[in-house]
């Protein structure tokens, strides 16, 4: 997601001056540069403050302006200076979905390694017993040919299932709700990362048992949620070390699914932990678009479900609730 995506404008704090990409230009109907009095000209006093307690605040949210109904303004700071995307109301939801399916190509980047490995491992198998069945062909041997076809069999099987769970995870297409087991999913997403995970020094751990447990929903995006939490858990714990721990638990009681990601990195700072779901928000120094938790809280709010962290040096925790009975729109 390039910043020539959107309508975008930049105020500087220091100098009360804006610039405005031709997009936000020829929406707004400004010049490429201004001063803070044309924009309170444009907005009204009231909302342009608004605009900037909230981004200044870190409350990256969606607002309306009222003499520019046509327009919504999410606002976040970026070092010394306020940054607006500005997307015509008609334009929003496809922003929104562009943000959504920019995020799930960045998951699978990430998990690409894992995939590979899960493919590869079948393949090898499938290459040894076709061989063999070779060898026993030439001397007549094969007295259970039944059983090999069936196993070569399976190992199709599964390669085609990792190359589905792929296609739905990066699919732009609209995906369908449907009754999934958590169970299923965790198992799934550990397959996926934990030879990569592995690789890099970082052990990925099932813990306890994992209890049958349905839900309605989009599987792919609780999923998405999962391969998130992990892949931060990674990075924070390699920007401090070589290698740690990341476990997965799962817990059913009172008519609700407990999931906790619980990393040994060094943990988010205090002054970070009100911050860290804000839209755009990061504290990644070399990578990271601040969309990625914003978009599991919002996945687990679909699911009816809550997104908390819990943090401290050595000892990381997101927990994720959701109810047995769940009924999302």
């Amino acid at each position: 997601m390039t910043s020539q995506s959107f309508n975008q404008l930049h105020y500087r704090t220091d100098s009360q001056t804006f610039a405005a990409n031709a997009q936000a230009q020829r929406l707004l109907g400004l010049a490429a540069q201004g001063e803070e009095g044309d924009l309170i000209a444009l907005l009204g006093q009231a909302q342009w403050q608004q605009l900037k307690h909230a981004a200044q605040s870190g409350q990256a949210v969606f607002i309306p302006v009222e003499k520019q109904p046509h327009c919504w303004w999410l606002g976040h700071i970026d070092r010394d200076k306020i940054v607006w995307i500005i997307s015509p109301q008609a334009n929003l939801q496809r922003q929104i979905e562009q943000c959504q399916h920019d995020a799930r190509l960045a998951s699978v980047g990430q998990v690409m390694a894992g995939v590979c490995h899960e493919i590869n491992q079948p393949l090898n198998a499938m290459r040894l017993r076709l061989y063999g069945l070779q060898q026993l062909a030439t001397s007549g041997a094969i007295t259970d040919l039944e059983s090999h076809l069936q196993e070569l069999d399976n190992q199709i099987e599964r390669c085609a299932s990792t190359l589905v769970n792929m296609r739905q995870l990066v699919g732009h297409q609209p995906i369908s709700h449907r009754q999934f087991d958590l169970a299923e999913s965790i198992k799934q997403v550990h397959k996926l990362l934990a030879s990569q995970l592995q690789q890099q020094g970082v052990e990925l751990m099932l813990r306890g048992p994992m209890p049958a447990s349905q839900l309605f929903g989009q599987a792919q995006r609780f999923e998405q949620v999962l391969i998130n939490l992990i892949n931060n858990a990674r990075d924070a714990i390699l920007e401090q070390a070589d290698q740690g721990q990341i476990s997965l638990s799962l817990e059913h009681k009172d008519h609700t699914y407990r999931l906790q990601v619980v990393d040994n990195g060094p943990g988010i700072p205090a002054a970070l932990q009100e911050k860290i779901f804000a839209p755009y928000f990061t504290n990644k120094q070399q990578q990271g678009t601040g969309l990625g938790l914003a978009l599991c809280q919002d996945f687990v709010a679909e699911l009816e479900g809550q997104l908390v962290l819990e943090s401290q040096p050595g000892h990381t925790c997101f927990c994720i609730t959701l109810p047995q009975n769940n009924h999302p729109a």
